[in-house]
């Protein structure tokens, strides 16, 4: 490893000072002779399920944060595929380190070990402020820059990129790694037409409603055989259990029209980040809680506007879909989010208002904060939750919530029993 790392800059001699392995990639820290330090990433088979294609647009979306913002991300010093890799581990990137603690280990604690990391009640209210102000300011700053086509990010020379490319989600990698399912097409633009259409013409509904198939079930005596989607996490096992999932399947198709905007079906898109969390953030120190890195751009791309002007859905840490009121026994989880989200929103209008004119606002004049707002009260932020979302059944908060906005629920995607016997015995 230390051979190979010191090609990188002209046979400086390094070693190897320590790794560790997170959700998507096998990490090295290096240190050379002169005391300069990189980082190497390797992303690890069976939980990135295409590491060419993940690390070619993690580079250039890294590329184009550092030279089009002030977001503080690595450099990048170096990065190559599969076969550009020697010693046979994968693709890698080579980044320059930064010092500092992750901003998740400070804000998060695990009462039990199965309920997951949530947000400390004892943070002060200043520390809240320190983190919020320094948050609103980088969506801000994503909010400034459009794309003309929904699509992760490649680059077209030094200085230009642009989307190109399927959108490389977290949730497209969850379904096959998790699933053993690959959707969406080939990952070129010989994908299928359909997928092409939400690419070129770039329609938020039909991004929605692409998303939607990426949902299909199948039963689990399915005569695909056993290695396929007849066993993804969210196949049937009886009758009962296919008439909830395909009816559920049914109503998200039916309510995509009620919960997508149409300001900016066409465009333009904003770029969006799935794995950005509090985790994935380096400060200073405990005390002063300056950011100085935002890593893991891996599940980045040009999105429907309304994906970025949506609440951001880490504030408590879980994942809203995983919310329980008996997380917080005291203070019901629709309250303890609901009080944070309006603290955020407060402090990004007060950033919203330190930005000269229209830097702050859309290009139809409204400022993200308003349109954060709407996506609460209006329950796209729900909405968006379910297309986060993998495998998660019916019975969850996001449901439940878009059912108090839509009592009708269930009329909307109304299911014959000859339907369902066709289906289940497909």
């Amino acid at each position: 490893m230390a051979t190979w790392l010191s090609t990188f800059r002209n046979g400086r001699p390094c070693e190897v000072v320590g790794d560790f392995c997170g959700s998507f990639n096998w990490t090295c820290k290096v240190r050379f002779e002169d005391d300069i330090q990189w980082m190497v990433r390797f992303a690890v088979p069976g939980k990135v399920m295409k590491g060419d294609e993940k690390v070619r647009r993690e580079v250039a979306t890294m590329q184009f944060i550092k030279m089009e913002t002030s977001i503080p991300v690595p450099s990048v010093m170096a990065w190559g595929t599969s076969k550009e890799n020697p010693l046979g581990l994968g693709a890698f990137i080579i980044m320059e380190f930064i010092e500092g603690e992750p901003l998740g280990k400070i804000l998060e604690v695990l009462p039990e070990p199965e309920s997951g990391q949530i947000l400390r009640s004892d943070i002060s209210d200043r520390d809240l402020d320190i983190i919020y102000r320094q948050i609103a300011n980088i969506l801000l700053e994503l909010s400034e820059h459009d794309f003309s086509q929904i699509g992760s990010l490649s680059r077209i020379d030094n200085t230009h990129s642009c989307a190109t490319s399927r959108p490389l989600t977290l949730k497209l990698n969850e379904i096959e790694s998790h699933g053993g399912v690959f959707v969406g097409g080939m990952p070129t633009l010989t994908a299928s037409p359909r997928l092409l259409l939400c690419l070129h013409s770039s329609p938020c509904r039909q991004c929605f409603e692409d998303i939607l198939l990426y949902h299909r079930i199948l039963p689990s005596h399915c005569p695909t055989g056993p290695t396929t989607s007849s066993r993804q996490p969210n196949s049937t096992d009886n009758i009962d259990d296919a008439r909830s999932k395909y009816t559920h399947c049914g109503i998200f198709k039916a309510i995509t029209s009620h919960f997508v905007s149409d300001k900016h079906d066409r465009g333009p898109f904003k770029l969006v980040c799935d794995d950005m969390r509090f985790g994935n953030m380096l400060v200073n120190n405990a005390k002063d809680l300056k950011i100085v890195a935002v890593l893991d751009w891996e599940w980045a791309y040009a999105a429907p506007y309304q994906m970025l002007y949506s609440p951001p859905r880490w504030l408590l840490i879980k994942k809203p879909i995983q919310w329980d009121v008996e997380d917080h026994p005291h203070v019901p989880y629709l309250s303890q989010i609901m009080s944070h989200f309006q603290k955020f929103v407060q402090i990004l209008e007060e950033e919203e208002s330190q930005r000269a004119g229209d830097v702050a606002t859309t290009s139809r004049g409204e400022r993200m904060s308003s349109l954060m707002r709407q996506s609460m009260d209006d329950g796209k932020f729900w909405f968006h939750e379910l297309i986060h979302s993998s495998f998660e059944s019916a019975d969850n908060p996001a449901w439940a919530a878009i059912r108090e906005i839509i009592p009708n629920l269930d009329e909307l995607a109304a299911v014959t029993d000859a339907e369902l016997n066709a289906f289940f015995e497909a």
